[in-house]
C-alpha cells in the first residue's frame, strides 16, 4: 500500500518540513549558482531520479493518454510555479514574494469551488484569509525596498501556476505518479536552463563547491522528488483547498529553519504570524457541525 495514503497526516507533516526546511537550505545554494539555473539543475536531477523510480518500479508510461496532462504539468507545475517564483525572488524583497506566492491556497480554494465542487464556506474562506494574513504578518521585515511591479506580476504567476497546477492533479488523477512528475520536470529543468542562458545566467558562475553540491542534492532528491511525490498523492485523495491550507505553515517552519540553521533572528511576528496560521489550519480543517435531527 502507498506509505502516503497510508499515514496521510504523518505525509504532510514531513512534507511541510521538507518545504519549511528547504527555503533556508536552498539559500546557501543560492550563494554559489544563478537562480533559474539553479532551479533548472533541481528539477532536472530530481526528474531523473524519478524516472530510475518509475522504471524500477514497472509503472507504465502510458505517454499516449497523458501526454495532455503531462504538458500541463510542465507549464503549471514547473515552467511557471518554479521559473516565476525564481525570478520574483530576483526582482522582490523576500517577504513581498512570501506573501505573493502564498496566495495559492486562496486561489486554490477559488479554483476548487468551481472546478472540484469543493465547496468553499465562509468559515473556510476566512480560514484561507487569516492564514494568508498570518503569512503577511511573519514577511513583514522583507517589505522594505524597491517595488518591482514586474516582480508583483512574476510572484502571483507564480502563485497561480502552483494553484492551477494542484487543482489540475485532482481533476485528472494520473495513475502513474512518478512518470507524471518525472517527464515534466525533466523537460522543464531543461527549459529553465536555456531561459536562464537568455536572460544573462551563465554556467561558468557556478562554484562546484561540497555545499552547493549538498544543497542541489538536497533539493532535488529529498526538496523536489520526495515533496512532490506526496503532494501529488496527498492532492490525489484530499480535499485540494484543505490541503493547500496547511501550506501556510511552511513559512512558519522556513523562519524556524533559518534561525535554527543559519543563525537568523526570530522576530515577534513569527509568533503572532504563526498564532494565525495555525487558526486558521483550525478554521479551514474543521469539519462542519452537524445538524441536530430531532424526533416527532
Amino acid at each position: 500500500m502507498n506509505i502516503v495514503l497510508r499515514y496521510p497526516k504523518v505525509s504532510l507533516v514531513v512534507l511541510i518540513l521538507i518545504w519549511g526546511l528547504g527555503y533556508p537550505i536552498m539559500k546557501v545554494g543560492l550563494a554559489y549558482c544563478p537562480p533559474l539555473i539553479f532551479a533548472g539543475l533541481r528539477a532536472m536531477t530530481g526528474g531523473l531520479v524519478l524516472a530510475v523510480l518509475a522504471l524500477r518500479s514497472g509503472e507504465a508510461l502510458n505517454f499516449h493518454d497523458t501526454w495532455h496532462a503531462m504538458l500541463a504539468s510542465l507549464v503549471f507545475n514547473v515552467l511557471l510555479f518554479f521559473g516565476t517564483s525564481a525570478i520574483a525572488i530576483k526582482f522582490l524583497p523576500s517577504g513581498i514574494a512570501s506573501i505573493l506566492l502564498y496566495a495559492q491556497p486562496i486561489m486554490v480554494g477559488l479554483l476548487a469551488h468551481f472546478l472540484l465542487n469543493e465547496v468553499l464556506t465562509q468559515r473556510k474562506f476566512i480560514g484561507l484569509l487569516v492564514g494568508f494574513i498570518g503569512v503577511a504578518i511573519i514577511s513583514y521585515k522583507g517589505l522594505t525596498g524597491d517595488l518591482s511591479l514586474y516582480g508583483v506580476f512574476m510572484g502571483l504567476l507564480s502563485a497561480l501556476g502552483w494553484a492551477i497546477g494542484t487543482v489540475f492533479i485532482k481533476r485528472k488523477n494520473p495513475r502513474s505518479i512518478y512518470w507524471f512528475i518525472a517527464l515534466p520536470f525533466l523537460a522543464g529543468g531543461l527549459s529553465l536552463c536555456f531561459i536562464g542562458f537568455a536572460l544573462g545566467e551563465r554556467p561558468s558562475e557556478i562554484v562546484w563547491n561540497t555545499p552547493f553540491i549538498i544543497t542541489l542534492l538536497w533539493g532535488s532528491v529529498i526538496g523536489l522528488a520526495t515533496s512532490w511525490v506526496i503532494w501529488f498523492n496527498l492532492v490525489k485523495t484530499g480535499d485540494a483547498s484543505t490541503l493547500s491550507a496547511n501550506t501556510f505553515l511552511v513559512p512558519v517552519v522556513s523562519m524556524i529553519g533559518g534561525a535554527l540553521l543559519l543563525g537568523e533572528s526570530a522576530p515577534p511576528s513569527l509568533y503572532a504570524g504563526g498564532a494565525l496560521v495555525i487558526y486558521s489550519i483550525y478554521l479551514v480543517n474543521r469539519p462542519a457541525p452537524q445538524k441536530m435531527v430531532t424526533s416527532k
